[in-house]
């Protein structure tokens, strides 16, 4: 096996130097033929290619080539190669190609020198395989096996005949020798190996020795020792003797006390037999017990599967209303757009009818363009408010938003959706306060941060100042570093503990019983965790309102940097 594994290594390593020089005549064939081969590229010298090609594959460390021209087709492909798709793709330098399926070769790009600058005209890659490799390694692979072959055969004959004269011989003679050994004559069964003098034998023969004159030693003393024995039955026959009357004298006292105990063994039994019986009866109930069990897992299985459809029906059911709900949020917008735009038809009828009769006036004029910049405003604001209901809804519907990053003045951003409120919180007398930074300017997701200002405010109109004639919301923004961080307060009726833990929750809503969806602050919750990657806290006592605490990243902009868009 050593020999084995010695050889084996060898000739791998024989395999692996022979590849390396295959590598290097490689390059070196390459650099003789490369110069005669870029011009014929050059000048497109088909004949002259091929020619070159015929001479590298004669070589014999050469098994196959591949010629391509500067924009990678094929030219010459010849003997045993890899797949094209396999080569490099215009690498600027010489490439070495690892074996694979046998095949390994050198890459080379080719460039022609002209008027002190280098094109590219193509590349070439020379191959070598296994064959190659094994064809130089034969006399080297044969020299090994021999030698191999010698050293293992000489090897094998020099510890056959160590192990016979040292080993082999004298265990013959040992084992013969302790076959013919007599127990009780000890000192004649000694042993007396020949030539084991200086070896473990000798050892062995001197502790054998050694044994045989302490069994001699035991047997004398053994012998003296029964002599004792044989004193001590005598003596040991006069006490049985003696005992045996004492006994007479004690049996009549046994037989009683052996009548009681045959009444306690008859009574053990009798327990034995109804214990057998209890255990059985258990043994019974346990089944019973674990086949009322599996019934049980069953049915709970069946239950489990049950909720599930429930909760899911729920949820289908909550996101129905919810489309009631927008429709109607999304008509009120729609309904201020169609009004707004018959009150600028009339002003724009009127405005033509004074011009044709010519009584228009400057004061007129400038009436008009007022009255028609506040309809275009109430027009966009409106349009805009619609767009993000119905983003809203989006959000609701496939949990992801389309807003993307804009340019925008926080401060007038934010007055700008509470402006697109103003008709809910008029109806409502509710108030509301932005502390802000007028220089603060930003880039982010500026849709879904008017969502989460919309839901909070729409949450606290609907829930917070329920059944109040007024309320009150304060917002304050700032912006540290990269995160903006906002506070958000009303004085509404407030949570009780048990409400708060389930503020967020998908579904959770007070008003359960009158249509409420339940999805307003887990859209809240969605947006600031997951599209704008932030964080999002709520406090709230009985009677004490409602507070928010929510922050963000984003990309804070040079303070006389111009927003691309302060709208809503």
């Amino acid at each position: 096996m050593i020999t084995f594994i010695v050889t084996t290594a060898h000739i791998v390593g024989e395999y692996n130097n022979t590849k390396r020089s295959l590598a290097i005549e490689l390059e070196n064939q390459h650099n003789t033929f490369s110069a005669s081969l870029t011009r014929s590229l050059w000048e497109f010298n088909n004949q002259q290619i091929q020619a070159l090609a015929d001479g590298l594959i004669s070589i014999p460390a050469i098994g196959g080539l591949v010629i391509r021209d500067d924009r990678g087709q094929l030219i010459v492909q010849m003997g045993q190669t890899l797949p094209l798709n396999a080569l490099p793709n215009n690498p600027e330098s010489p490439v070495k190609i690892s074996e694979r399926d046998g095949i390994f070769g050198h890459y080379s790009p080719l460039a022609f020198e002209f008027s002190g600058q280098s094109t590219l005209v193509g590349d070439i890659t020379l191959f070598s395989n296994r064959d190659v490799a094994i064809e130089r390694l034969k006399v080297s692979l044969l020299f090994l096996l021999g030698n191999a072959i010698i050293k293992t055969t000489f090897l094998l004959l020099l510890f056959t005949y160590a192990f016979n004269k040292m080993l082999t011989r004298p265990m013959q003679e040992l084992t013969t020798q302790i076959e013919a050994f007599e127990p009780n004559s000890p000192d004649e069964s000694r042993l007396n190996l020949s030539n084991a003098k200086e070896n473990e034998f000798g050892l062995l023969e001197g502790a054998f020795n050694e044994l045989l004159d302490k069994i001699s030693e035991y047997q004398t003393d053994l012998q003296r020792t029964q002599d004792k024995l044989v004193h001590a039955n005598r003596r040991l026959d006069e006490q049985n003797d003696l005992l045996e009357q004492e006994v007479a004298r004690k049996t009549s006292g046994m037989s009683k006390l052996m009548l009681d105990l045959e009444e306690r063994r008859l009574d053990l039994e009798k327990r034995q037999y109804e214990l057998e019986r209890e255990i059985q009866q258990r043994r019974l109930t346990e089944a019973t017990l674990k086949r009322t069990n599996e019934r049980l897992k069953d049915s709970l299985d069946t239950i489990k599967t049950a909720q599930s459809k429930l909760v899911e029906s729920e949820k289908l059911a909550s996101l129905g209303g919810l489309v009631a709900g927008i429709a109607h949020d999304v008509n009120t917008p729609i309904g201020i757009g169609v009004t707004a735009t018959s009150f600028l038809a009339d002003r724009v009828e009127a405005l033509a009818i004074a011009l044709d009769d010519q009584t228009l006036t400057q004061s007129q004029m400038k009436r008009f363009i007022d009255e028609a910049r506040e309809s275009v405003q109430l027009l966009e604001n409106n349009l805009h408010r619609a767009r993000e209901l119905m983003s809203s809804f989006k959000e609701v519907a496939v949990d992801q938003s389309s807003d993307a990053m804009r340019d925008i003045s926080l401060a007038a951003y934010m007055r700008n959706v509470v402006k697109s409120l103003h008709p809910t919180l008029k109806k409502q007398n509710v108030s509301i306060d932005i502390e802000c930074d007028e220089t603060i300017k930003v880039k982010c997701l500026a849709g879904a941060l008017a969502q989460i200002l919309t839901n909070m405010i729409m949450n606290s109109v609907i829930h917070g100042f329920e059944g109040k004639e007024s309320g009150h919301i304060t917002i304050q923004a700032k912006l540290d570093k990269d995160v903006l961080e906002f506070l958000y307060n009303d004085d509404g009726l407030g949570l009780s503990e048990e409400q708060l833990e389930h503020l967020f929750d998908p579904f959770f809503t007070t008003k359960a019983n009158r249509g409420g969806s339940g999805l307003g602050t887990h859209i809240i919750y969605t947006l600031v965790r997951e599209t704008l990657n932030g964080e999002v806290n709520a406090f709230s006592e009985q009677g004490k309102g409602l507070s928010y605490q929510f922050s963000f990243p984003v990309v804070p902009l040079e303070k006389d940097a111009e927003a691309t868009d302060n709208g809503y």
